[in-house]
């Protein structure tokens, strides 16, 4: 595990033991903001976010608003939540840039270890979605392909994005570029009007325009026996890509050096939100999947992918 994950982990692990040390002030005192590092209206994290903030605000008797901020492949969300106190009314959507946004901009104002990652909220799969125009049917019409392919991403550098278009343009035989974008929406629309050759869109984007005409949905990066979100949609392990079973996960940090009595209180709270009935209904609303364990499986599972990024970016600079 990377110095940087590790003390990720760490962070954690220490919150989790001070829950119940001494009291200050009451917790919330003011309205909580929840950065979300992604545009609004998108159908996975702009939803979840929304739906959490709204169950949370309930059990902490408490306004709490969703602050989108959008940019630099999560980062300058991450940003503005390190610049304000760590005091709890500031929480963070966390997503796989946290923690890997520093492989490839190592002058970043933050690192992993300025947060502490307390629950998971969801998890996803993608679908390879591609322009109707482009005649393709199936992944083994792509094969072959003479002219360079474009795929879409997220910001900059190393992400899921390119490490899934650059598995796939390999064992298809093709050269690939990526195309950054801000949100998924803005990335599905340039598929939609041809402008990129494809785009790895979480399961619950697709779900919104899996009917559109000028979308083919090609194959998704869940397990073989996984639950069928997309009936009709092949995964790419059944079609016999190797290395293409990949999750992103989705989850709720803190800034580290919030007074624990202030983490007691958001744990306790943000234990019930997840167990309640609203937030399964919220995620199965979104197409989402709830992560199958404890925080601490949680923190292991993101560490795991994030040597995936890390191995993305060694390879890069070979």
């Amino acid at each position: 595990m990377t110095d940087p994950i590790r003390r990720l982990v760490a962070g954690g692990a220490l919150a989790l033991a001070m829950v119940g040390a001494g009291a200050q002030d009451p917790f919330p005192s003011r309205t909580i903001r929840l950065v979300v590092p992604f545009p609004a209206g998108g159908a996975s994290t702009d939803g979840l976010a929304r739906a959490f903030a709204q169950e949370l605000g309930h059990a902490l008797k408490a306004t709490v608003i969703v602050d989108n901020k959008p940019g630099g492949g999560t980062t300058v969300g991450a940003m503005a939540v390190k610049m304000l106190p760590a005091d709890g009314h500031t929480l963070l959507f966390q997503s796989d840039g946290l923690y890997n946004a520093r492989l490839t901009q190592p002058d970043l104002g933050y690192d992993a270890a300025d947060f502490e990652v307390i629950a998971p909220l969801a998890q996803s799969n993608y679908v390879l979605v591609v322009p109707a125009e482009r005649g393709w049917h199936k992944l083994a019409d792509l094969r072959g392909q003479t002219r360079e392919l474009d795929f879409g991403t997220l910001g900059i550098g190393v992400s899921s994005y390119a490490i899934l278009s650059a598995r796939l343009a390999t064992q298809l035989g093709v050269k690939h570029r990526m195309v950054p974008y801000k949100g998924g929406v803005e990335a599905v629309t340039a598929v939609m009007k041809g402008e990129i050759d494809g785009y790895f869109a979480t399961v619950g984007l697709t779900q919104t325009v899996k009917d559109n005409p000028k979308l083919r949905l090609l194959a998704h990066t869940g397990a073989r026996d996984g639950r069928a979100l997309l009936p009709g949609v092949p995964s790419f392990e059944s079609l016999g890509f190797e290395g293409m079973v990949f999750h992103t996960y989705y989850g709720l940090a803190i800034r580290s050096g919030t007074p624990a009595p202030v983490k007691d209180r958001l744990l306790r709270a943000v234990s019930g939100v997840l167990q309640s009935e609203a937030m399964t209904t919220a995620r199965q609303r979104l197409h989402l999947e709830p992560h199958a364990g404890p925080v601490e499986a949680y923190r292991q599972d993101i560490a795991r992918n994030f040597k995936v990024y890390e191995a993305a970016v060694a390879a890069q600079r070979r």
